[in-house]
C-alpha cells in the first residue's frame, strides 16, 4: 500500500480535472437548452394565442429551433414559395444573438472561475485567487463541446419542414459564435489578464527589425482596443439615434404598415417582437448610412446620404416589391438634403472620441507623437474590423430575386470606418497628447488680467498726450531722497 501512496495526490488532481471538464460540458448543454427553451416558450405563447395557427405543436417547436440557429448566423431556407423555388433567409436579428451569447458568456465565466477552497491551477497576485489561462481555456473548450452537441441535434431536427436550416451554414457559424462568447467568458472568469501579443508574434516582430517609431509603446495595444471599441460604440449608438429619429419622422407610414400586417392581437405582438429583434440591425444600418456607403433594401439598390439609388429598388422595379414592414417604412425619401449630409458628423464624433482616449493614454505613458499616431491608426483598424463584422452579421437575403440583398456591404462599411477614424483620430490624438503634456503658464486671476488691460490702455493714452502735460506730471512727482554711499568702516 505504501507503493501507491505517492500516486494518490496525482489521482486526486486528475479526478478534479475530470469533474471540472464534466461540469463545463454540462454547462454548455444547459446554456444551449436555456436558449432553446426561451425561444420555444415565446413561440408557443404566440402559437396558442393565434386564432388560426398554420401548423401544429411540432411545427411551432421547429420554428423555435430555426430561430435559435438563425440567432447564431445560420442561414434558413423557406420552401413554401409561390415560385416553388426555395427562398433563403440569412439576415440575422442581432437582438436574438444577444441571448445565446450572454448565456455562453455566463456559463464560461462560471466554469473558468476557481473553485472555492481549491488551489489547483490557480495563481495569486495578492488581490485574490485567479485561474490560470490554460485551465480556463480547457474549461471553455469543454463548454463549447457540450454546446455544439445540442447544436447538432437542433440542425437535425430542423432539416425538414416548410422552414428548414441549411446544415453547412449552421455547422460553420455555430462553432465561431460559441468559441468567441465562451472565450470572452473564460477571460473574464480567470481574472481578465492583461491583453498582449502572442509570443510567436512578438518574436516575429523582433526579427523584422522595424523602426522604433513603428513599435507599439507599453500599454499601446490595450489603449488601441479601448479606443476601437469606444469609436464603434459611438457609430452604432449614433446609428440607433438616426434610426429612431427616422421612425419618429415617418410615424404615419410606420403606424399604417404596422396596422396592415395583422389584425389579431397575437399577430401584432409577433410583428412587434420581430421589429424589436431587428432594432440592433437598424442601428448598424444607420451607422453604415452615416459612414457614406449606405445599405441595400433590394438587389441593385443603395440607401445613402446622396439619396436612393436606382429608383430605390433596382432597375425596372417599383416600391411595391418591398415587403410591408414598419422598419422599412421609415426609409429616407429619395434625393440628397442638407439634413442627410449632416449625418457625416457621426463618424467625425467617433474619431474625436477615439482621439481623446488615445491622446490621454499617450500623455499618461509619455509616448512620442509618432507612436501616438501609430496607436490611433491601430484603433482605426480595429474600428473598421468591428464595423465590418457587424455589417456582415446584420445583412443577408430575405428571399429570392429582388429580396436577395438586404443590409450594408461589409467591405464598404469596414473600409469607410477606418478612413474616417484614421484621419480624425490620428491628428486629434497627437493634439490631445500635446495639450496634456504642454507646460501651462501659472494661472492668472481675472483681476490681474483686467489690470494688465488697463495698463495697456493707460500706456497708449500716455503716448497720445502732449509733451507739456507729461512734463507737468513729472514735475509733480517728489524727488527721490539721495542715499549716501556706503563707506566701509575704518580698520
Amino acid at each position: 500500500m505504501t507503493d501507491h501512496l505517492p500516486g494518490l495526490p496525482e489521482r486526486a488532481a486528475n479526478s478534479r480535472r475530470a469533474s471540472a471538464a464534466a461540469a463545463a460540458f454540462g454547462g454548455g448543454v444547459v446554456a444551449a437548452g436555456l436558449g432553446l427553451g426561451a425561444l420555444a416558450v415565446t413561440v408557443l405563447i404566440l402559437w396558442i394565442s393565434a386564432p388560426f395557427p398554420d401548423s401544429g405543436l411540432d411545427g411551432a417547436l421547429r420554428i423555435a429551433a430555426d430561430l435559435w440557429l438563425l440567432a447564431h448566423g445560420a442561414c434558413l431556407s423557406r420552401t413554401d414559395t409561390l415560385s416553388g423555388l426555395p427562398a433563403p433567409i440569412g439576415a440575422t436579428p442581432l437582438l436574438l444573438t444577444v441571448l445565446p451569447g450572454w448565456l455562453l458568456y455566463r456559463a464560461a465565466a462560471h466554469a473558468a472561475a476557481p473553485p472555492e477552497g481549491s488551489g489547483e491551477g490557480d495563481v495569486g497576485d495578492g488581490s485574490g485567487v485567479r485561474t490560470e489561462p490554460r485551465v480556463a481555456a480547457a474549461a471553455a473548450g469543454w463548454l463549447v463541446a457540450g454546446y455544439l452537441l445540442v447544436g447538432v441535434g437542433a440542425v437535425l431536427y430542423t432539416s425538414y419542414g416548410q422552414v428548414r436550416s441549411v446544415p453547412l451554414s449552421a455547422l460553420l457559424h455555430l462553432p465561431v459564435v460559441a468559441a468567441l462568447a465562451a472565450g470572452a467568458g473564460a477571460w473574464s472568469g480567470c481574472g481578465r489578464p492583461a491583453v498582449a501579443l502572442p509570443r510567436a508574434v512578438r518574436r516575429w516582430l523582433d526579427e523584422l527589425s522595424l523602426p522604433r517609431w513603428l513599435t507599439l509603446p507599453e500599454g499601446g495595444l490595450p489603449a488601441a482596443l479601448r479606443a476601437a471599441a469606444a469609436s464603434t460604440a459611438v457609430l452604432v449608438g449614433g446609428g440607433a439615434v438616426l434610426g429612431g429619429a427616422s421612425l419618429v419622422w415617418h410615424e404615419r407610414l410606420v403606424g399604417h404598415s404596422f396596422a396592415q400586417l395583422s389584425a389579431p392581437l397575437s399577430g401584432r405582438c409577433a410583428v412587434l417582437l420581430v421589429a424589436l429583434a431587428l432594432v440592433p440591425n437598424m442601428a448598424v444600418w444607420g451607422a453604415s448610412y452615416a459612414l457614406g456607403p449606405g445599405f441595400a433594401v433590394g438587389a441593385g439598390s443603395v440607401v445613402a446620404p446622396a439619396g436612393l439609388g436606382a429608383s430605390g429598388l433596382g432597375p425596372g422595379s417599383g416600391p411595391d416589391v418591398l415587403p410591408n414592414f414598419p422598419l422599412l417604412a421609415a426609409l429616407p425619401a429619395p434625393g440628397a438634403t442638407p439634413l442627410s449630409w449632416a449625418v457625416f458628423g457621426l463618424p467625425v464624433l467617433a474619431g474625436v472620441y477615439a482621439a481623446w482616449l488615445v491622446g490621454g493614454a499617450a500623455a499618461a505613458g509619455s509616448w512620442r507623437p509618432a507612436r501616438t499616431a501609430l496607436v490611433a491608426a491601430l484603433a482605426a483598424l480595429g474600428c473598421g474590423a468591428a464595423t465590418a463584422l457587424l455589417a456582415g452579421w446584420s445583412a443577408g437575403p430575405m428571399g429570392s430575386a429582388v429580396l436577395a440583398d438586404f443590409g450594408p456591404r461589409w467591405w464598404a462599411a469596414g473600409g469607410a470606418a477606418p478612413g474616417w477614424t484614421l484621419v480624425v483620430g490620428a491628428a486629434g490624438a497627437v493634439g490631445v497628447r500635446w495639450w496634456h503634456v504642454r507646460d501651462p503658464a501659472e494661472p492668472v486671476s481675472w483681476g490681474e488680467r483686467w489690470g494688465s488691460v488697463r495698463g495697456v490702455f493707460r500706456w497708449r493714452w500716455s503716448w497720445s498726450r502732449s509733451a507739456p502735460e507729461v512734463a507737468a506730471e513729472v514735475a509733480e512727482v517728489p524727488p527721490m531722497p539721495l542715499v549716501p554711499p556706503l563707506v566701509p568702516p575704518a580698520e
